[in-house]
C-alpha cells in the first residue's frame, strides 16, 4: 500500500493540476472529491479553499482532515 507525508499531499495540491481527494468532515463523514483544484491555502489555520471541477462548488477543508489523495494514503 503507498503512501505519503501530508507536505508531499499538499506539494500535489499546489501543482495546479486536479487531483482526486478523500477526507474527513466535522460531523465524522467520510467525503470524495474528484477533479478539484485547490484555489488558496491558509498556512496560519491549517485549512484550504478548493473548488470542485463538476459543480463549481467551493469548499473549506483542513489539510489534517485529508485521508487520500490521488488514491494514495496520507499520513501526518
Amino acid at each position: 500500500m503507498d503512501s505519503i507525508h501530508i507536505s508531499q499531499a499538499r506539494k500535489i495540491m499546489q501543482s495546479n493540476r486536479p487531483f482526486s481527494l478523500s477526507f474527513l468532515t466535522a460531523q465524522g463523514e467520510c467525503r470524495h472529491i474528484d477533479k478539484a483544484i485547490s484555489l488558496k491555502p491558509d498556512y496560519d489555520t491549517g485549512t484550504r479553499t478548493i473548488k470542485c471541477w463538476p459543480s463549481n462548488q467551493i469548499r473549506r477543508i483542513r489539510d489534517c482532515l485529508i485521508t487520500q489523495i490521488n488514491d494514495i494514503d496520507v499520513y501526518i
